[in-house]
């Protein structure tokens, strides 16, 4: 056995690193190729880091949005009621995949409410496309401004996207959407967020995020759902 550790011992300079992104997720792989037992180890980053339950952050409950109106919107009164709220980060309300996930988002909304989860969207600016998505497309979850940014900033969100705006799969994403209807609106200083998801419990602790790496980077609504579900 001692032999054993030793042989082990010697090896381990041998173990590779090496990052895999795919489409969906980050992989790490260890391997040592030389070692007759060790096999290969995949670890999946996805779940694990990008989206992974959140349960320390806390978000200040007293911070204030504004509805396409400018009424003060306190995110304390947003939470109140709900064991748990899953709010959209979009780029900004003319962002066509931001607006094809809201609409998805948003039909899932009532039958949420009956298992007590909240639905809410929030964006930078550009109050009169937050008006056109209640209006024209039917949206009857919260529509809610932070122009200041300060929700982004306390979820972790703030930083702009910078080179990676230039990612093709985000062109693909706007692809996507405009062949399933939707169409371009005027673009704002606000172009330049990441798109994100967060899932807020009553005290305004963060219990789960997403934050887009790319234009149109946000998960399935279902996956959110049943991360949402699957909280206690």
């Amino acid at each position: 056995m001692a032999e054993a550790d030793d042989e082990l011992r010697d090896r381990r300079p041998h173990l590779r690193t090496a990052l895999r992104p795919d489409d969906l997720a980050g992989h790490v792989r260890l391997s040592c190729p030389d070692h007759p037992v060790l096999p290969d180890l995949f670890i999946t980053l996805d779940t694990y880091l990008r989206r992974k339950p959140m349960t320390a952050t806390l978000v200040p409950t007293d911070l204030t949005l504004t509805d396409p109106e400018g009424r003060l919107v306190r995110l304390g009164d947003l939470l109140a009621g709900n064991r748990f709220t899953v709010i959209q980060l979009v780029r900004y309300f003319g962002c066509l995949p931001c607006q094809e996930w809201c609409v998805e988002l948003d039909a899932q909304g009532a039958g949420l409410a009956e298992a007590g989860i909240g639905v809410a969207s929030v964006g930078g600016s550009a109050d009169y496309q937050a008006q056109w998505l209640r209006d024209e497309k039917g949206v009857s979850m919260p529509l809610l401004l932070d122009p200041e940014h300060e929700f982004r900033e306390a979820v972790g969100a703030a930083a702009p996207l910078g080179v990676r705006m230039l990612n093709p799969r985000g062109a693909v994403a706007y692809v996507g959407s405009l062949r399933r209807g939707y169409r371009p609106q005027s673009i704002t200083r606000d172009t330049v967020r990441s798109p994100g998801v967060v899932i807020l419990d009553e005290a305004g602790s963060i219990r789960w995020q997403h934050i887009g790496k790319r234009i149109g980077d946000y998960p399935p609504v279902e996956q959110v759902i049943a991360a949402a579900a699957a909280l206690r």
